[in-house]
């Protein structure tokens, strides 16, 4: 069943997909937030949403809600309706055509690109269980970016965010850094991680010195 469908029969909560689909939808973070609360109108019981209610929960002015709405008509991801209650013409902002646009998408990407389904969404999981909460749109979008424009491998990502599990740094920033460090040493591989890390650790425990009292033990032995 599809998402439009899945919308009209009631039984949809907010798809994922969405987020994997947003720069190709939505024209700016801003925009996709406000299309949200037509959305929870839609799948609620929530009366009809005025702007200014909007503004006051977003922290946003009027005229910016206002102009986000606009944007997203012309952008055929909202639709406005009005209906007679009782006599009153009442207007209804319609969410559906967004999803509508994204079962398009989904449609275009039936042959799965390796990098762009199944194994990003894999890693998108395991950032979300290692962080403990979930990634923002401009996180996934900088994650998309670093496997398809930087052409960095998932897995060397994934080796990236070990590595800052390990350390107790467990943000986007560090990773990204940890992956900038490796790229200027020419690191590609998880194998090659591995190699420049064996090595280090051998240089080490070369370079220990045993202590005084280390030594001072070693002698009541001889003795």
């Amino acid at each position: 069943m599809t998402y439009s469908k899945q919308f009209q029969s009631g039984n949809l909560v907010l798809p994922s997909a969405l987020l994997f689909h947003f720069q190709e939808l939505f024209p700016s973070a801003d925009d996709y937030l406000i299309w949200q609360f037509f959305f929870l109108q839609n799948t609620s019981q929530l009366e009809s949403l005025a702007p200014s209610e909007i503004a006051q929960a977003t922290g946003k002015t009027v005229a910016e809600v206002n102009r986000s709405i606009e944007m997203l008509q012309e952008k055929g991801l909202l639709e406005y309706k009005t209906i007679n209650l009782g006599g009153e013409i009442e207007v209804i902002f319609d969410a559906l055509p967004a999803l509508s646009l994204l079962d398009e998408l989904e449609e275009q990407n039936q042959e799965p690109k390796p990098f762009e389904t199944n194994s990003v969404k894999d890693l998108v999981g395991d950032f979300e269980r290692e962080l403990s909460r979930f990634l923002s749109p401009f996180e996934i979008e900088d994650l998309q970016k670093t496997i398809s424009e930087d052409h960095v491998s998932v897995e060397l990502v994934r080796t990236a965010l070990r590595e800052a599990v390990f350390n107790n740094k467990t943000n986007w920033r560090y990773i990204q850094a940890i992956l900038r460090n490796w790229r200027r040493e020419g690191i590609t591989t998880p194998a090659q991680v591995e190699a420049r890390n064996a090595e280090r650790d051998a240089k080490q425990s070369q370079n220990l010195e045993p202590s005084d009292d280390f030594l001072a033990a070693m002698n009541l032995w001889k003795d």
